[in-house]
């Protein structure tokens, strides 16, 4: 007569073990069926390796779904997914035999405490009553009500309140925060913000308690600062004066901008690095620095062509000390001419520091002039150092054009 062995859930039938056979294939066990001649060797051969949780370096062959297995090689305890698992990685650890192992588990309630002086990670949700640790390290987020926290590191942290116990206690934020909130982001009730020599506070605008911007107003100077920023001075438009040693702009290529109508006193005076006075004009190409023009063209200006022109009006400059009609256009639609001033001239052959330049009859350049050939409208300007050869080259000179 057959055994029909039947699953835990009474209703599933595992395999049928016909008389005088041991079936060794529907599980990791040997099932001897009736009669069989060594049914107890196997029996006691089953009892063996379900003492020892089939303990090996490798599962047991033909698993069912919960069964027990050791692993010897990290010495954990695993069970058994889904039947016929034979991959150590998909099984489930359950615990460790050595306190230095790792265990793992799926969702556990604690109804009371937990207690340790080594370090607790957790990676999702942890709940408690109470949870006494030497260390905690969360990996996600860190939500409280409630809690009172000594020493913590979290990447995100909700609650409505952080306090060192009272007003008096001193606490200690390290690192570079930012804060995003709506309306009064940051709002001191009490007491004072103190910051370090050299630091200070870095805002886009300066404001009213209304929210509106104002700029400090009165002599400004470090005694009075306190008063013009939130006493009775501190209005809406900077009406005094200021002597500050330098203004910069960190656009050089543009600068930055000056408004309204402005008067040097006696005494005073403005430097420029560079020493010619411009003035932008539209050009009908875009031009090199010391090239020579005249009014002409499809624009206001063109580069001069014919020899001794008399309409000759000035030289093209990247480098003015002073330049007029700032706003008119780029260099390359507008470019600064300068009309007075040293300034880099475009020539033609030898040029003798001290000669005075006409145009060349090349398409923008000089050259130096016979005594016979200058006139009073022809002269572009004098030459400040020597070219010595015949090839096109660049010397510097004084220009003053006539108009």
């Amino acid at each position: 007569m057959s055994y029909t062995i039947i699953r835990s859930d009474n209703s599933t039938v595992l395999t049928t073990i016909q008389d005088g056979t041991i079936n060794t294939t529907s599980t990791s066990l040997g099932l001897p069926g009736r009669n069989y001649a060594g049914y107890g060797q196997s029996l006691d051969t089953n009892f063996v390796r379900m003492l020892e949780n089939f303990a090996n370096d490798t599962p047991p062959s033909n698993p069912l779904k919960g069964q027990l297995w050791f692993n010897t090689i990290t010495n954990t305890l695993n069970i058994c997914p889904a039947d016929g698992t034979t991959v150590a990685g998909n099984w489930i650890t359950l615990t460790s035999a050595t306190s230095a192992g790792a265990t793992s588990l799926g969702n556990v309630t604690i109804t009371g405490d937990i207690v340790t002086s080594n370090n607790a990670n957790v990676t999702n949700l942890l709940t408690a009553g109470t949870i006494t640790v030497g260390s905690v390290t969360v990996s996600t987020g860190l939500s409280t009500n409630i809690a009172t926290i000594t020493t913590a590191n979290a990447n995100v942290v909700n609650t409505r309140i952080v306090s060192t116990g009272s007003n008096a206690n001193p606490g200690l934020l390290t690192g570079k925060w930012n804060v995003d909130g709506v309306g009064n982001a940051l709002t001191v009730t009490s007491g004072n913000i103190v910051f370090g020599t050299g630091f200070g506070i870095k805002c886009g605008n300066y404001m009213n308690a209304d929210g509106t911007p104002f700029n400090p107003t009165g002599t400004y100077n470090n005694g009075n600062v306190s008063d013009f920023l939130t006493g009775a001075n501190a209005i809406t438009q900077f009406t005094g004066n200021i002597a500050p040693t330098q203004v910069t702009t960190t656009r050089l290529a543009g600068g930055g901008t000056i408004q309204g109508v402005w008067t040097l006193e006696t005494g005073s005076r403005i430097n420029a690095t560079y020493a010619d006075l411009a003035e932008r004009f539209a050009a009908d190409a875009i031009y090199d620095a010391g090239t020579v023009v005249e009014i002409g063209g499809d624009k206001e200006i063109t580069a001069v062509e014919t020899d001794l022109s008399e309409d000759v009006f000035g030289v093209i400059s990247t480098t003015a000390g002073f330049t007029m009609n700032g706003a008119a256009g780029s260099d390359e639609t507008h470019p600064s001419i300068a009309v007075s001033g040293r300034v880099p001239v475009k020539v033609i052959g030898k040029v003798k520091k001290g000669q005075r330049l006409v145009s060349a009859g090349i398409r923008g350049y000089a050259r130096a002039a016979k005594r016979e050939e200058m006139t009073a409208f022809n002269v572009i300007g004098r030459a400040l150092e020597d070219k010595t050869d015949m090839t096109a080259g660049v010397v510097l000179a004084v220009v003053s054009i006539t108009k």
